[in-house]
């Protein structure tokens, strides 16, 4: 029997976590999650009793910060974790992730593959130029955060003077002719989506190398999603990269887009294995149909 690892990084909705651990719960199955330390007092043992056949662990957990590389030591420490189950496939999942294929169709299409089920791109393609986060210095991320043009308050004109240092340091940076790439020559920057389905030779092989990653990307720009795809794609996994990392992602009407009731046909009928991003909270009525969907299958 070839088990498979759900790594899943989760911060909020855990009545909506505990949804997903039941569509996870499998024999072939092991489930690993980390809870970010800014959540107040997870209750892990009620969380974890809607499992009744995958083993649940829970990693230590840290203070996750958006575009930080807290993110990517996040992901290695599930990496790190988990692969002493030297499992045939590694799913890293949100906790706003569900799955929209049945565990049965997802082992019997993944029992047939060895291939790294990541998607990834060059700079410029689709008109993606996103050479300037890993080019330049952004210290500030851990304060700055997503959406902090947003704020309100006090907490939201720190943010807002956080924000506005790190443009300056970025222009200054760019009036210096500063380039961080310019010591890895031989490597060719990909971006891709931060979630993946990959075998345990590259997970071991991620493992191997958590000290260049995390001294390469200690103050890039959204770090979790040059990694891997840069890794993969720099190594002699670059011809069993599928460039399709298995899951429904709309990033024309969000970033990413959060599906609603209306979007259930297209999750149906979707060939990928997850959907990100669903909400409970904002749409219990469709973790509810494709609880029914799945069941029914």
């Amino acid at each position: 029997m070839k088990k498979h690892a759900y790594l899943i990084m989760a911060h909020n909705e855990f009545h909506m976590l505990k949804k997903l651990l039941i569509e996870l719960d499998d024999e072939r199955n092991d489930i690993f999650i980390h809870i970010d330390k800014k959540t107040a007092h997870p209750n892990e043992e009620d969380i974890a009793s809607v499992v009744t056949k995958s083993r649940v662990t829970f990693i230590p957990r840290r203070r996750i910060y958006w575009g930080h590389v807290s993110i990517v030591k996040c992901e290695l420490e599930l990496l790190k974790k988990a692969i002493n189950g030297n499992y045939h496939y590694y799913h890293l999942l949100s906790g706003n992730d569900f799955p929209i294929k049945t565990q049965e169709e997802i082992h019997e299409f993944l029992d047939k593959q060895d291939g790294e089920f990541i998607s990834c791109h060059k700079n410029g393609d689709n008109g993606d130029l996103f050479l300037y986060k890993i080019r330049y210095y952004f210290p500030l991320l851990r304060y700055v955060g997503k959406g902090y043009r947003a704020e309100r308050g006090l907490r939201g004109r720190l943010l807002l003077t956080f924000g506005q240092w790190q443009d300056d340091l970025l222009r200054f940076q760019e009036k210096l002719g500063a380039d961080r790439c310019k010591k890895d020559k031989d490597i060719t920057p990909y971006k891709g989506d931060q979630w993946f389905s990959i075998t345990n030779a590259f997970a071991r092989f991620i493992v191997s190398k958590e000290k260049e990653i995390l001294k390469r990307y200690r103050l890039t720009n959204g770090p979790d999603e040059f990694f891997i795809p840069t890794l993969a794609m720099n190594s002699e996994f670059a011809g069993k990269v599928r460039n399709n990392c298995l899951r429904e992602i709309d990033w024309n009407r969000g970033t990413p887009y959060k599906y609603t009731l209306d979007d259930l046909k297209l999750l149906e009928t979707s060939d990928n294995f997850f959907a990100r991003k669903i909400s409970y909270d904002s749409d219990p009525e469709l973790v509810e149909a494709l609880i029914g969907y799945l069941h029914r299958k």
